[in-house]
């Protein structure tokens, strides 16, 4: 039995979850075909080709969905294996080969609304209006907001650094997805 769709789609979808991975399918898919997909590699001798898939999957969508458009299904080729580690990082501290480390205090003009840092001076909190006043000449129609920091200028700037670090057997999960586009 040769069947032809012209909007049939068979996708292999990859993610850290099964759920993740299913969401990235162009169609909604609405079952397991695993267990049939192993049940009838089983019953095949010789070798199995992509045309002999394809004509599976045509069948079981013809069987399970009575080809309704937007329904697909899944075949999993590999689990996914979460990340179950309680704390997934790594510390490294970075030594202070420099000297001691010397702060000047600088402020920072922040727009409000973004977050973004639009200017810096480290001289006066009056040089720092000064600058908020040329921004809003500038044409800036936004609030303001000047945060106190300290940037190290002799000595390691660098206190450490952090990796993340999951579980040793964490691996995306890969899933062959079929199914008829809408």
């Amino acid at each position: 039995m040769e069947t032809k769709f012209l909007n049939f789609e068979k996708v292999e979808v990859v993610g850290a979850t099964k759920v993740e991975a299913l969401d990235k399918a162009p169609y909604f898919v609405q079952g397991d075909a695993t267990q049939a997909f192993k049940n009838w590699k089983s019953k095949q001798t010789g070798a199995i080709s992509e045309r002999d898939i394809k004509q599976f999957c045509l069948d079981y969508l013809a069987k399970k969905s009575k080809n309704a458009p937007g329904i697909g299904f899944y075949i999993t080729l590999e689990t996914a294996i979460v990340d179950t580690r309680e704390r997934p990082w790594a510390f490294h501290d970075t030594k202070n080969t420099k000297g001691k480390r010397k702060y000047v205090t600088t402020y920072q003009l922040v727009d409000k609304a973004t977050g973004t840092v639009m200017a810096e001076t480290n001289e006066t909190k009056a040089k720092a209006k000064e600058l908020a006043k040329e921004l809003f000449k500038g044409g800036f129609k936004g609030t303001i907001v000047c945060t106190y920091t300290k940037q190290v200028v002799e000595g390691e700037p660098v206190a450490f650094e952090a990796d993340y670090a999951p579980s040793k057997h964490t691996r995306n999960g890969r899933y062959l997805t079929f199914g008829i586009k809408a």
